[in-house]
């Protein structure tokens, strides 16, 4: 494995063990999190439904982009998760 798979690999179990409690919390499915993609992004860490929308190159490029669904944003050395639009229609139990 490669050393940046492996330190995204890190990150993605250091973001699901912050998640975790919030998702107990909240009804959201920890599961589900843990199918989506997973990026950060500068200061936030950010989980998304990937799109079943087909690419039909610029035609459709918006439909096909991953819809944010968490994110954990640190925030003056404190980390927060926030909820976007697409939560609760993807990760509800």
């Amino acid at each position: 494995m490669s050393k940046q798979k492996t330190e995204q690999e890190l990150q993605k179990a250091l973001a699901l063990e912050i998640a975790k409690e919030y998702c107990e919390q909240h009804n959201l499915s920890i599961d589900k999190l843990k199918r989506q993609l997973f990026n950060i992004i500068y200061s936030s860490a950010i989980f998304a439904q990937p799109s079943d929308v087909i690419p039909d190159g610029l035609l459709n490029d918006l439909e096909t982009q991953p819809k944010p669904t968490l994110i954990i944003k640190l925030d003056n050395n404190r980390l927060n998760v926030i909820e976007t639009e697409h939560t609760a229609k993807y990760l509800s139990i």
